[in-house]
């Protein structure tokens, strides 16, 4: 299984926004991470668990779900290595 970091982002975001992320994320098992200490000002940071998806296919459904909530959002994915994960 692999572990993603997923971080999506936009202009001038409001609270809102992130708690409408995180609905739409949550069915999809999108799970928020509490490693940004409370600064999420333009960014939230999740992790994503998968046996079968590529990164570019975690990076297109991120970025597919974040578009419903506002337009224009900037995604991040990265692999997470197995010296991160056993952390």
């Amino acid at each position: 299984m692999t572990t993603y970091r997923v971080r999506v982002g936009f202009h001038n975001p409001t609270g809102l926004t992130f708690r409408q992320l995180d609905e739409v994320l949550e069915p999809l098992r999108f799970w928020r991470t509490d490693t940004n200490g409370g600064n999420f000002r333009y960014y939230m940071e999740y992790e994503y668990q998968s046996e079968v998806r590529s990164i570019c296919d975690v990076c297109e459904l991120a970025y597919s779900q974040a578009c419903k909530v506002r337009k224009c959002p900037l995604i991040l994915v990265e692999a997470k290595s197995n010296k991160e994960h056993r952390e």
